[in-house]
C-alpha cells in the first residue's frame, strides 16, 4: 500500500512540476530525408537479366559459351567486377545455355523473377532468415488490410558481382531524453 501510494505521489510531483524545470527541451536536429527514404539501396531493379536494356538471350543464345572470362571480353561486360568471395566463375550464377536464366545446382534454369532461389543455393541460412523476415527489407504495410507487403529480393539491396555492403552513414541517434536548458549549461 506504502508503494503505491509513493508511485501516486511521485506520479503528481511529475505531473504538476512544482519546480518548473520541466518541457525546456532544445529542438532536436532535423534528420535529413534520406535517412527516411523507402527507395532500395541499388535503385529499382530491372525486370530480367539485361545490358543496356537489351535481354541477355537475344545475342547470347545463338552463341556457345565463352572459353575466357566475358569480363574480359567486350564492352558489355568490361564494367562488371567480380568479388564475390570464392565465386569466380560466371555461370556458377549464370545459366551457359540459356542467358536470360540464372543457373541452379544441376544447371537448370532459374528465371530472374526468382533470383532468391540463385542466392539460397550457397547462402542458404541468409535465405532461410529472408523467408522468415530477419534479413532484407520489407516496403509497405504489415497489416494487409491498409495496403500491399512487398518483400523485397536479394539484389535490391546487395550488388550480386559485389554483394558486400558498402558503409553507409547511420542515421543521428533519437532525442528521448528530456533534456532541460540548465543540463545543458553545465
Amino acid at each position: 500500500m506504502a508503494a503505491l501510494a509513493a508511485c501516486i505521489a511521485a506520479a503528481l510531483y511529475f505531473w504538476f512540476d512544482p519546480l518548473g524545470a520541466g518541457e525546456r527541451t532544445s529542438e532536436p536536429p532535423a534528420v535529413k530525408p534520406a535517412y527516411y527514404d523507402t527507395t532500395p539501396v541499388r535503385g529499382r531493379l530491372k525486370t530480367a537479366l539485361m545490358t543496356e536494356g537489351t535481354p541477355c538471350g537475344t545475342c547470347h543464345d545463338s552463341m556457345d559459351p565463352p572459353a575466357v572470362d566475358p569480363s574480359k571480353r567486350g564492352t558489355f561486360h568490361s564494367q562488371i567486377v567480380l568479388r564475390h568471395g570464392a565465386n569466380v566463375r560466371c555461370f556458377n550464377c549464370h545459366n551457359s545455355g540459356k542467358r536470360d536464366f540464372f543457373s541452379g545446382f544441376g544447371g537448370e534454369p532459374i528465371p530472374y523473377s526468382r533470383v532468391e532461389t540463385l542466392c539460397a543455393k550457397c547462402h542458404g541460412p541468409h535465405y532461410r532468415d529472408w523467408q522468415q523476415g530477419a534479413h532484407g527489407r520489407r516496403n509497405g504495410y504489415w497489416n494487409t488490410a491498409m495496403g500491399e507487403r512487398k518483400t523485397q529480393v536479394c539484389i535490391v539491396c546487395h550488388d550480386p558481382h559485389w554483394p558486400v555492403f558498402k558503409p553507409l552513414r547511420a542515421a543521428p541517434a533519437p532525442r528521448t531524453l528530456r533534456v532541460t536548458a540548465s543540463a545543458e549549461e553545465h
